[in-house]
């Protein structure tokens, strides 16, 4: 190579190197990947609260974390089938945040007991019981949370009594087989006089096809997202209470985030995102109620009504005596409730 060549090589790698150099010292450092928490839920992905509350409420805190949050979500029982499981499945890591239904694991979780209680909230109900449930949260009134960061607790709405079998009158309910979630609400069923199954809800409409139940103690909300409807004829529309939920993340995993993944999950928990998961429940259980189709519904006389709240009122007295500080904790809510129902 002549000495011009070799020159002209060496002027060109230099300049080439000084660009590189140059390119690096102002390019921002790649950013760190984000901390990724697995998301793991019983639910159908294809579920409405799924698609229209849960995912972009998720979707929401990745965008406030600035890239350091990331949820790989499993829905539909791939990493935990059991709805019973899930609390299992948050403590030991197969999940690091998931819903969870307290009803399933009742002796871990006594103060929730209050959503189960009949005739408790009005109506539909979830709207009020997840006011409730945040509240009570919020002043320290329910325990059993402390492995978690609790970002939502919520209720579906009031369970409703759902046959397979054309049923005109209270009285012939009697003798039925009735799917429930828990020992509280078995409790119920049985002074009803009916025969409580316990099962978690993606086994009920298989039970009832079969005919390994007759019925099932179940909000009306559910009644499409796992697909019981088609096999329903009569429905018993009483508030026989609410099932709970919360969702969290397992402070193990929590702990670990970086501070702006904490400071988005803050922003985004808590009683507003409560009550659109509540009301969500709400819309679809009162849509439920006045399309019933050619379904039947049992009629409940007033004096029936009347009835049943003296008998169904032994389960509040109960609770209060089975939990630390009862009266304390009834008296909080029947002041949340009267606040919620002045507005």
């Amino acid at each position: 190579m002549s000495l011009r060549k070799h020159f002209v090589a060496c002027t060109m790698a230099v300049a080439a190197l000084g660009a590189t150099v140059a390119v690096t010292s102002v390019a921002p450092a790649s950013a760190a990947d984000p901390a990724v928490l697995k998301f793991g839920s019983f639910t159908p992905p294809k579920a409405k609260y799924l698609q229209k509350i849960t995912i972009p409420w998720l979707r929401r805190m990745e965008a406030d974390s600035a890239g350091t949050l990331k949820f790989q979500e499993f829905w539909g029982g791939a990493l935990i089938r059991s709805p019973r499981k899930q609390w299992e499945g948050l403590m030991n890591g197969i999940q690091d945040a998931s819903q969870v239904l307290p009803s399933y694991t009742a002796k871990l979780f006594p103060d929730f007991g209050f959503f189960d209680l009949p005739l408790l909230f009005h109506g539909v109900g979830s709207e009020e019981a997840s006011t409730v449930g945040w509240k009570m949260f919020e002043r320290g009134l329910i325990g059993g949370l402390d492995e978690v960061q609790v970002l939502a607790l919520y209720s579906n709405d009031n369970g409703g009594l759902h046959f397979n079998r054309k049923i005109e009158t209270l009285d012939a309910i009697k003798g039925f087989k009735v799917r429930v979630p828990g020992p509280k609400q078995a409790a119920v069923v049985q002074e009803l006089g009916l025969v409580p199954v316990g099962m978690g809800t993606p086994q009920v409409a298989g039970a009832l096809n079969r005919g390994v139940i007759q019925g099932t103690l179940t909000g009306w909300s559910a009644l499409n997202t796992f697909r019981i409807t088609p096999l329903i004829k009569t429905h018993l529309d009483l508030p026989l209470g609410v099932r709970s939920f919360f969702i969290a993340v397992r402070k193990v995993a929590y702990d670990k985030l970086p501070a702006k993944a904490k400071e988005s999950i803050a922003k985004h928990r808590g009683l507003a995102i409560s009550l659109a998961l509540g009301r969500f429940y709400e819309n679809e259980g009162q849509e439920m109620r006045t399309k019933t189709g050619d379904r039947n519904t049992i009629p409940v006389s007033a004096e029936q009504r009347k009835q049943l709240q003296l008998r169904l009122r032994k389960f509040h007295d109960v609770w209060v005596k089975s939990v630390v500080d009862g009266e304390k904790k009834y008296a909080a809510i029947q002041e949340i409730l009267a606040e919620v129902r002045k507005k």
